[in-house]
């Protein structure tokens, strides 16, 4: 199995000890897990998936699927997830099974069952530093900037945004009077969520308006030119306590507060959205996806694995938080953390029919989650996949130079004025315009069969 992040002394302890000692007993399994950084991730598992390395199961975020179906990567799990994952679908919602269907058949399973929209389009922030410079929470861009100045004038070691390039959708809400989602992973097209309509997002004054926010951010230091879109870093400041904000994930102020607090036990987080009273949208009930690679040795072992988390709530403490009494204990119907070392990602694996918060997040970020979705609304793209085949020579060269000319745009490290012009010419040399033209046909294909499904269902 591979997974992402940095394997702490406790974690390969329990794997070898009473992880393994358990699946043994109950499965015959023997799990040999291993831990790449999140800075290398991405790399090295395009890697061991295109060479047949020898693995049988690995985790990634929702848009990787699509991709590495096409690329023939995955096995598909439906005889699996029927013969041996009864625990997973009685604790996972059939809908979320849905937006891993392509073709007819499942290729992921949505690991994650809990409250998800508007993810990844709100802001945690350290709230213990807000409070302290005589904030109280976060409402507007203008909000962020004085936090940023007021931290700065008081201790200059903390650094503002070391986000990648991820997060314009997060300014949305503020500069856009059109609820926007994102299409693609690359955030080159989006949909309008109240017409429908795909938007050309490069093209739009909306990007314009966002590579301004954040060429004004590294003008004032929010963004440090030297640590922009560096991945180690961002994670390196985060986890030294120094980052003021970055972009939220509905739970993210909770999943991370055990890494800052390790830094700064004082340490507090929260998620604000810009603008609250504007809607948010469902695009997928979950972001996580385990896969079985389509050469795996041991695809039953796998899905059986996967199974025996979500068997019993003991089960799901145990792969997340280790051995009762020696990893945590009880208090209140809340997890009471023994050990500071992270075990499985409870952010992974999260499930309402057996969540508890920790005893070190406030009630308030509990009430935010479990909230989160009050009054949301369906995404017009649930449920939609771009597949690149058709055009996947263009796409190729589409997204190599908008990683090469538009990343740093983005981040707002080079001026948008003086290389917008040329970047978008040379994106249209490779073939924008062809890739733009095969996700609107497949988009108009993907509103169409909702529309027959629809009037079919009416019928009924």
């Amino acid at each position: 199995m591979i997974m992402p992040g940095d394997e702490s002394a406790r974690m390969r302890e329990f794997i070898d000890n009473e992880l393994n000692a358990r699946l043994k007993k109950e499965l015959n399994i023997k799990l040999e897990l291993t831990y790449i950084p999140w800075s290398d991730y991405q790399s090295k598992v395009e890697l061991a998936l295109s060479t047949g390395e020898n693995y049988d199961l690995f985790w990634y975020g929702m848009s990787f699927v699509s991709d590495y179906k096409a690329k023939g990567y995955l096995r598909p799990l439906d005889s699996l997830l029927q013969t041996h994952g009864q625990a997973l679908t009685a604790n996972i919602p059939l809908d979320n099974f849905k937006q891993y269907r392509m073709d007819g058949r499942l290729w992921a399973i949505p690991s994650q069952a809990f409250t998800s929209a508007g993810k990844f389009t709100s802001v945690m922030v350290r709230q213990d530093l807000l409070e302290s410079v005589g904030m109280k929470e976060i409402r507007t861009i203008a909000d962020l900037e004085a936090f940023y100045l007021k931290m700065r004038a008081v201790d200059p070691s903390y650094y503002g945004y070391l986000e990648t390039d991820r997060g314009q959708d997060v300014l949305w809400r503020e500069l856009s009077d059109q609820p926007l989602t994102f299409l693609d992973e690359n955030q080159m097209f989006a949909v309008n969520e109240e017409t429908g309509a795909l938007v050309n997002y490069l093209e739009s004054d909306l990007y314009e308006e966002v590579a301004r926010v954040r060429e004004r951010w590294v003008g004032i230091g929010l963004i440090d030119k030297r640590l922009a879109g560096n991945k180690a870093a961002n994670i390196d400041e985060e986890v030294a306590g120094k980052l003021l904000f970055r972009v939220g994930a509905v739970s993210r102020a909770m999943e991370n507060l055990q890494t800052v607090q390790n830094a700064d036990p004082d340490a507090k987080l929260r998620e604000y959205y810009l603008f609250p009273s504007k809607p948010k949208y469902i695009v997928a009930p979950s972001n996580e996806a385990y896969m079985i690679p389509a050469n795996a040795q041991h695809p039953e072992l796998a899905m059986q694995f996967m199974n025996w988390i979500l068997q019993s709530k003991e089960h799901y403490n145990f792969i997340i938080y280790g051995v009762e009494g020696k990893d945590y204990r009880i208090e209140d119907d809340k997890i009471k953390l023994l050990t500071n070392d992270q075990f499985m990602y409870e952010w992974m694996w999260r499930n309402k029919n057996y969540f508890m918060a920790t005893t070190n997040v406030d009630d308030s970020v509990v009430q935010d989650m479990m909230h989160n979705d009050d009054n949301a609304k369906i995404s017009r793209i649930f449920g939609f996949h771009f597949n690149p085949e058709p055009v996947k020579n263009e796409y190729a060269k589409v997204l190599a130079i908008y990683n090469e000319k538009f990343l740093p745009i983005n981040l707002g490290i080079v001026s948008y004025d003086k290389e917008f012009p040329g970047s978008m010419e040379a994106l249209n040399k490779a073939g924008y315009d062809k890739v733009w033209g095969e996700l609107q046909r497949q988009y108009a294909a993907f509103r169409a069969a909702q529309a027959a499904r629809a009037d079919q269902e009416a019928l009924k």
